[in-house]
């Protein structure tokens, strides 16, 4: 299957953010990182933008243009940003109120500290709310799902979890998870129990070359679309299969890569 997608992607090997057409090698654009660095977090906004996490904080693009329109900067350790309905954002992190351990941070429209919430630990990755108003937290080995105070109210668990990138709450209340170095994708069911493990390199192969399992994207048609990760640096592009599609059921339909312009897929916003 060939893929036919158009997408922001952070291309994290040559730290870039580009708007790719998987169909048209020459369309879109590219923008270097370089005054925004470590980016991992993408969400989609109204009126044609985008919201970027990265390592101070957060700015907002023109989808169209790649244009920075705003952009909020005062931490170190940032990891992950996430846009409220009410317009409020939430920055995940290390250490980001300077008292040590893991900071979910809220802000007011405009950047101002609302709230601060912290837990122990010295390692996470993306973060994103859950329905009933709490979070779920990439701690490496598992995801912590947490109530709004940052408790723990369970931990998700699969074999092979090693830098555990994003867990996502599904709509019949399942949560999928990217394994990081585990290289597979798993869903747990609504107890929490583990339902389904796919998208292994034993599986897919060595075309395929799972190494890294990074950002994720849901389709409404039940396909997912995965960043499989390929190495820091800028001469990754030809290991693998960067982008794949697997359907509802787990298995793969396509991939795809573009070494020219993509060394180390990491970060996926399918438009």
């Amino acid at each position: 299957m060939t893929l036919n997608h158009r997408l922001l992607a952070i291309d994290e090997g040559r730290q870039r953010l580009s708007l790719i057409d998987t169909s048209d090698p020459g369309a879109g654009w590219t923008r270097d990182l370089a005054d925004f660095p470590l980016a991992r977090d993408m969400q989609r906004l109204e009126d044609g933008r985008a919201l970027i996490g990265y390592e101070r904080g957060y700015f907002e693009i023109d989808i169209h243009s790649g244009a920075v329109l705003d952009a909020c900067e005062r931490w170190s350790d940032v990891t992950s940003a996430r846009r409220l309905d009410d317009g409020r954002t939430l920055l995940t992190g290390y250490n980001l109120d300077g008292e040590g351990g893991i900071n979910v941070l809220t802000l007011a429209p405009g950047g101002a500290l609302l709230g601060s919430a912290r837990r122990a630990g010295d390692y996470v990755r993306l973060m994103r709310p859950t329905p009933e108003g709490g979070y779920l937290l990439c701690m490496n080995d598992h995801i912590l799902e947490t109530d709004s105070a940052l408790n723990a109210l369970r931990e998700l668990r699969a074999p092979g979890f090693e830098h555990a990138w994003r867990a996502e709450r599904c709509a019949d209340g399942s949560t999928l998870v990217a394994a990081g170095y585990g290289a597979f994708m798993a869903r747990f069911d609504r107890a929490g129990r583990l339902a389904h493990i796919f998208g292994g390199a034993v599986e897919l192969g060595a075309e395929v070359a799972p190494f890294f399992y990074a950002s994720f994207q849901q389709q409404a048609n039940g396909h997912l679309l995965v960043a499989n990760w390929q190495g820091h640096g800028p001469d990754n592009g030809g290991k693998g299969r960067q982008l794949l599609e697997f359907d509802p059921a787990g298995r793969l339909l396509g991939g795809w890569s573009d070494p020219e312009r993509i060394s180390s897929l990491q970060g996926i916003l399918i438009l």
